[in-house]
């Protein structure tokens, strides 16, 4: 599967409060720009994960990318290690 997200830029971004997720409340305002990411869905044919990136590299655990958060979540939920 092949989705393609639009891009945004955040004008004026104020954190009100990090929440007890880890995550940050936040005020912005979104301004879409005519651009778009690429994701690229591929089941592996051993069912193992694994997650890629192309770009600016960002030096960081790769747990805390958002994309492997949804899919750790949705991993737990309907068991997907057994596909």
């Amino acid at each position: 599967m092949i989705s393609f997200p639009n891009c945004k830029i955040n004008i004026g971004l104020y954190v009100i409060n990090k929440r007890t997720d880890g995550f940050h409340n936040i005020e912005t305002i979104f301004y879409p720009v005519n651009i778009n990411d690429a994701l690229d869905i591929i089941k592996s044919p051993d069912g193992l994960f694994s997650f890629q990136t192309s770009g600016i590299k960002v030096e960081t655990n790769i747990e805390r990318n958002l994309v492997v958060k949804a899919y750790r979540l949705l991993e737990k939920e309907y068991n997907l290690t057994h596909c």
